[in-house]
């Protein structure tokens, strides 16, 4: 008998649960949906207001205190009144909200019944519903901030016929970038002076991604969310802030400008660039500049050329470029339509890697003073591949310049190659350069062959004897 008993007990209370959740309060406050682009870092109201429907899961007693509270979110001055249908309040008037408080409490002075749906509205009662104009969203929200509002007993908190809560708003990155880093070769065969191909440039494309689906956004003049747009339509600012930032140990030597291109081409975002320069950065006005595609747009319509835009940087085609790589960041920039505080949108992350079609050795010392000291470089080269084994040495010039150039022809298969202090010394004066052979400078030689194919080695000697000279690699590696 016991046991049915204690089955009996354990399904009431089950139901009692069951019943208990399912008529729970409610409480609908709409959930739109905002673009994060639209909001200061001051925070700002929720785009039409917050229309909500509220309904009490049974009888409210007047003199009931009904506490209503948002999650990052805020009251702005002015009113709430709680109200039904046909604009009766059930307070004694309308409750003043204070700017920047998180909460509000009013006295009933009706009851309200159970089934009845309500309404808070921002003054005296009116028929409705009318949208809750002073909810904002809170200062520092960020994409994926939900603003909610939730509706309890003041003095009774968890009353299961009050308490209900409900998402208001939540707020999404509109914009995004789609980039992939990019390898660009230096052309032995062009001095290390330019790209393959016989160009200039090192072009990164990418592409600029809108949420079109988001319910209060930045106008972008696309139709849907699946096509793309060149140039963006619609009024006010969207502007981008592109930086391009050396690697680590690398630097800007050869390069002259950093340009955007897009639905229009050749804007130039840094063109007075300087070898010792932290950065290249600008701003480009993304309204009759930028292509935008939908987030929801196909992989092979966002490959199209038409639908991308390229960051550029460009060479000066007269500086020898060595091997490096250089980071990228994308930002939104503050004004006009696109109101938050700057956003990045990509990076700081690799965006292009320059790498050589040869080997390349740092010789960090040579002297030369004749008569007394001389420094032999030596190579060899086990390389028998057509057009292979061609060598060029640049010189460190005293101005920090690599310029000045020597070209000591082509590395015949196992016969050593020599190179002297004395050579690179004529070869940097012939160049207009300086280098100082009695305190020493330094150099980079490049060799058109696979670097397990070669054998180099450096020495110094003078009136004290014969000193190796360290040789290394790019990485930093002793080779010899």
């Amino acid at each position: 008998m016991m046991r049915y008993l204690k089955i009996l007990f354990v399904s009431m209370v089950v139901i009692g649960l069951m019943t208990g959740s399912a008529l729970a309060a409610s409480l609908n406050a709409g959930n739109t949906t905002v673009a994060s682009e639209l909001v200061p870092a001051a925070g700002a109201p929720v785009p039409g207001g917050v229309n909500t429907a509220y309904q009490p899961t049974g009888p409210v007693a007047a003199t009931t205190q009904i506490k209503v509270s948002l999650t990052n979110g805020t009251f702005a001055a002015g009113q709430i009144d709680l109200c039904d249908s046909w604009g009766n309040s059930y307070l004694a008037g309308p409750v003043t909200t204070v700017a920047g408080a998180t909460s509000v409490t009013m006295t009933l002075t009706v009851p309200l019944a159970s089934g009845t749906v309500y309404n808070f509205q921002p003054a005296a009662c009116v028929a409705g519903p009318v949208a809750l104009t002073n909810v904002n969203i809170a200062a520092g929200a960020v994409g994926g901030s939900v603003v909610t509002m939730t509706v309890d007993n003041a003095l009774n908190p968890g009353d299961p016929n009050i308490y209900a809560t409900a998402p208001v708003t939540t707020l999404v990155d509109q914009f995004s970038i789609e980039l992939t880093p990019v390898t660009s070769v230096i052309r032995f065969a062009g001095g290390m002076r330019d790209f393959a191909g016989t160009i200039t440039t090192s072009t990164n494309t990418f592409v600029l991604l809108s949420n079109e689906t988001i319910g209060t956004r930045v106008i972008t003049g696309l139709p849907d969310n699946v096509s793309c747009l060149s140039p963006m339509s619609g009024g006010g600012g969207k502007d981008f802030r592109y930086t391009a930032t050396p690697g680590t140990g690398n630097n800007f030597s050869g390069v002259a400008t950093f340009t955007f291109s897009g639905a229009v081409t050749g804007v130039v975002i840094d063109n007075v660039i300087a070898t010792g320069d932290a950065s290249a950065t600008g701003v480009v006005t993304g309204l009759v500049n930028t292509r935008v595609c939908g987030s929801a747009t196909p992989a092979a319509t966002k490959a199209l050329a038409g639908n991308r835009n390229s960051l550029i940087l460009t060479v000066d085609g007269t500086t020898v470029i060595t091997p490096r790589t250089y980071n990228i960041k994308i930002d939104t920039v503050e004004g006009g339509e696109i109101l938050a505080a700057a956003r990045t949108l990509f990076g700081p992350a690799l965006g292009w890697t320059w790498r050589l079609d040869a080997t390349q050795y740092y010789i960090p010392l040579i002297g030369s003073v004749p008569p007394g000291r001389e420094t032999y470089i030596k190579l060899q080269s086990k390389s028998t591949a057509a057009g292979t084994n061609g060598v060029s040495v640049a010189i460190l010039a005293s101005d920090g310049t690599i310029t000045a150039t020597y070209s000591p022809g082509t590395i015949t298969s196992g016969t050593p190659m020599t190179i002297t202090g004395a050579q690179l010394v004529a070869a940097a004066t012939a160049a207009g350069k300086t280098v100082d052979g009695a305190a020493g400078f330094a150099a980079i030689i490049t060799v058109n062959a696979p670097e397990a194919d070669l054998f180099v080695y450096a020495n110094m000697i003078d009136a004290a004897g014969a000193k190796r000279i360290p040789v290394k690699t790019v990485a930093g590696y002793i080779v010899e």
